[in-house]
């Protein structure tokens, strides 16, 4: 899969022997300019969304359960779109904010038993009173759904004082320290990104598991500031190629 010339450069380049322990990295930079940039446009965001809550239908768990079925949309001509869904719980002022590539495919499983998140759920159970509004990505002024979805989490307070149990994904690009890690993750790309256990790949956990065990099984520096980043390179890929 590589050269001898081409593993030795690779552990070179990731080797970070001479590194500062007490340098702040580069992911952490973006991380946190990233967040104070939406915390500090929230309140837009709120208002973005506000607007397009009213001008869209307003869905009872009931009425989305019932659209969970393929047959049942196209015969109401229901279109199931890329976006994210609200979930406001009327009787206590607690608001979801999810997403998903089929909006009707994730939203109605939080009100079915084991199925979505449990604290909604439970709340449904005892008689709670829902809305949910779906929001098509392309009707908003953003362009990615992860960024969609976190500035709507924080747009309407839903983690941690809701019912989001996590944030929204800030780092869903690759952040490299340095540009020769850039150069060995196109190069590793490369060369992996044919093979079946690189197709297999599906959660977040696994890629950046993948990359260890690759830099190990060659010998090279376990760098896992590295292995984070391209983990992140190797999802954006598999998103970008999927059905290819």
């Amino acid at each position: 899969m590589f050269t001898d010339d081409e593993l030795k450069w690779i552990g070179e380049v990731l080797n970070e022997d001479d590194r500062d322990p007490f340098e702040i990295s580069k992911r952490y930079y973006y991380k946190k300019k990233i967040e104070s940039e939406r915390n500090t446009n929230k309140e837009n965001v709120r208002k973005e969304l506000d607007t397009l809550r009213r001008r869209t239908i307003e869905f009872s768990p009931q009425e989305l359960l019932m659209l969970r079925n393929e047959n049942e949309r196209k015969r109401l001509g229901v279109d199931n779109y890329e976006g994210i869904y609200i979930i406001f719980n009327r009787n206590n002022d607690l608001f979801y904010v999810g997403k998903a590539d089929k909006v009707f495919n994730r939203a109605y499983a939080h009100f079915v038993k084991n199925k979505g998140n449990s604290e909604i759920y439970v709340d449904y159970d005892c008689g709670d009173e829902f809305s949910i509004h779906l929001i098509p990505l392309s009707a908003t002024t953003f362009s990615d759904l992860n960024e969609l979805e976190d500035n709507a989490i924080r747009a309407y307070d839903s983690f941690p004082n809701g019912y989001n149990r996590m944030p929204g994904n800030v780092m869903d690009k690759p952040i490299f320290e340095k540009e020769e890690y850039q150069e060995v993750a196109d190069l590793m790309l490369d060369r992996i990104k044919n093979t079946e256990s690189f197709m297999s790949l599906k959660r977040t956990k696994d890629r950046k598991w993948y990359v260890i065990n690759l830099l190990s099984e060659y010998g090279l520096p376990d760098n896992w500031g590295f292995a984070n980043s391209f983990g992140t390179m190797i999802q954006n890929y598999q998103k970008a190629n999927k059905g290819k």
